[in-house]
């Protein structure tokens, strides 16, 4: 998805929810001028300041990234991807909405086919040498993480565990501290389930 299209899912809850630039800017703590800049398009965010403006806009951060039908990042071969219409349980692998953050390395694919179900089901990349903090979530969930490549280091309060190809972990949300590839010079590619949806 390029920051445009994150731009105007941003712009649209905001006005759904009557809120200026402004008090959304006040909110997070953000500058005003950064998020009309947002909104426009004409500049980038973090994954961290993405997660900051979908608490305070009350969303999961995969909303802005499952509005129907939605214009997503250009693939190879093909002019846009667009999640399948209602009624079609089917998505495509080449119609998954992605979530791109190339300063971080961490790209999100929605599996389902909105977020209108009990649970999320996304697959998470991280490139080699990256990993993020995980902040709280908006409110109290259940995670479940099936590590289909490379080597991911999840942090728990509890502790860190390095998860390898076919390894798994199931743990509460409010537990998760940090992600991050433990791989050298592969991505760690997971499977990812939370319920209820919080993201």
């Amino acid at each position: 998805m390029s920051y445009d299209t994150i731009g105007v899912q941003i712009k649209k809850r905001r006005l759904e929810l009557g809120m200026t630039g402004r008090e959304l800017a006040r909110r997070t703590g953000l500058s005003a001028s950064f998020i009309s800049q947002l909104e426009r398009g004409k500049t980038k965010v973090s994954l961290e300041t993405l997660r900051l403006i979908a608490e305070h806009l009350e969303v999961s951060i995969l909303n802005f990234l499952s509005e129907e039908p939605p214009v997503l990042e250009s693939q190879p071969g093909r002019e846009s991807v667009a999640i399948p219409q209602r009624g079609n349980p089917v998505v495509r692998v080449a119609d998954r909405p992605k979530l791109t953050f190339p300063d971080s390395g961490v790209c999100y694919e929605l599996l389902a086919r909105d977020l209108s179900h009990k649970m999320e089901t996304m697959c998470g990349r991280l490139a080699p040498g990256t990993g993020n903090v995980a902040r709280r979530l908006r409110l109290p969930t259940e995670e479940f993480i099936y590590v289909l490549s490379g080597s991911l280091t999840v942090g728990l309060r509890s502790g860190e565990h390095r998860l390898n190809t076919g390894d798994t972990i199931y743990f509460e949300g409010d537990d998760l501290v940090r992600l991050a590839c433990a791989s050298e010079e592969e991505e760690a590619v997971w499977i990812s389930v939370i319920t209820p949806p919080a993201f």
